[in-house]
């Protein structure tokens, strides 16, 4: 695991926790109101879906690392491009991962219908943060593995030879995305940990907004 090369004495507290683990809940960000819209936005616009499909194992030019994937993007509607842009929000995002030049590159919801699932992958580095809820209750939590902080895509590669896109066992883990209407949002770094959604069982909505660091 590669660790951030900074001074640990000029760290806040936020950004040591951040550089080892990779991810934090964020409370109190979401109110019932705004939590409300969005899911009746996201629930108006599902005809919007735009499938994304692939099938085979790459790394990219931009960092990030893809296996198979089969899901659905919906592009934001204003009430989440509020969201995605709001200065509160983007305050409490860079208090909490202690990243404090961080701005916002927007948001989408990923439709997950029956079957559909990601495949062990990075984010783009373009998306130093990213910020995510449900709208649909009973979710199941995604794939997680921060023993692969910051791992090189010959690392990832053998993961999955060794272990398939839906890794189990050992330091492998998962991490739940909060329920919108408990007012909390989970920030991750999709970029540095790999993560993977297992083939759903019943459809859902994850709301997710990104966050790049100037």
């Amino acid at each position: 695991m590669v660790q951030n090369t900074e001074p640990q004495s000029e760290q806040s507290p936020a950004r040591a926790a951040w550089a080892r683990i990779g991810t934090v809940i964020i409370p109190g960000v979401l109110s019932t109101d705004r939590f409300a819209a969005i899911k009746s936005e996201a629930a108006e616009r599902l005809d919007q879906a735009v499938p994304h499909v692939h099938d085979h194992t790459a790394a990219h030019r931009d960092g990030s690392f893809a296996t198979p994937v089969h899901c659905a993007f919906i592009k934001p509607g204003p009430a989440l491009e509020t969201l995605a842009y709001d200065k509160e929000l983007l305050s409490a995002v860079r208090e909490h991962t202690g990243i404090p030049r961080l701005v916002p590159r927007g948001g989408a919801v990923v439709r997950y219908r029956e079957g559909d699932f990601q495949g062990l992958h990075l984010d783009s580095i373009k998306s130093t943060v990213t910020v995510a809820f449900t709208v649909t209750e009973d979710l199941p939590a995604m794939g997680w593995a921060p023993h692969l902080y910051n791992a090189s895509v010959d690392v990832l590669g053998k993961v999955v030879a060794d272990h398939g896109v839906f890794p189990e066992g050992g330091e492998f883990t998962s991490l739940q995305h909060p329920y919108g209407e408990e007012g909390a949002v989970r920030a991750f770094a999709g970029y540095g940990v790999p993560h993977w959604r297992r083939p759903m069982t019943s459809e859902g909505l994850l709301v997710t907004m990104e966050f790049f660091d100037l």
